[in-house]
């Protein structure tokens, strides 16, 4: 958000702990503010399910009345109602990936353990424009 030049609002963020309970209770907490946000943006697609599950128990509609997006793109992302936008890892590459800095590190062949990996934002039903 920094590099986009958007001044973060610290009140509008919180630790979910990347579990559903947890989840919930932050989504709640967000969700009670007076001048509520329009938008959250779920550590993994459990969590934003969780998040709409939330939404829709305080009788708000996504993406009507909130977007939701989640992080992962795991299956029952696409099988939530409505769809849910995500941003899918590359799953697969990140294991092998770590096979090898585990095989490098094993044959003592330095290297850099940071690495960045293409991620894709997955479109869904989940989120509208700004009204």
């Amino acid at each position: 958000m920094a590099d986009a030049g958007v001044a973060v609002d610290e009140r509008l963020v919180r630790v979910g702990g990347f579990r559903i309970e947890s989840a919930a209770g932050t989504a709640a907490e967000l969700l009670a503010l007076p001048g509520r946000p329009t938008a959250i943006f779920a550590g993994n697609d459990l969590s934003a399910i969780s998040t709409m599950d939330v939404a829709r128990s305080i009788g708000l509609t996504v993406p009507d009345d909130l977007s939701v997006i989640g992080f992962d793109n795991v299956p029952e992302s696409a099988l939530v109602i409505p769809p849910l936008t995500t941003i899918m890892q590359p799953l697969q590459r990140m294991g092998a990936e770590a096979l090898r800095l585990l095989v490098d590190l094993i044959g003592g062949v330095e290297r850099d353990t940071h690495i960045r990996l293409p991620t894709e934002l997955v479109i869904r039903s989940s989120c509208r424009p700004y009204r």
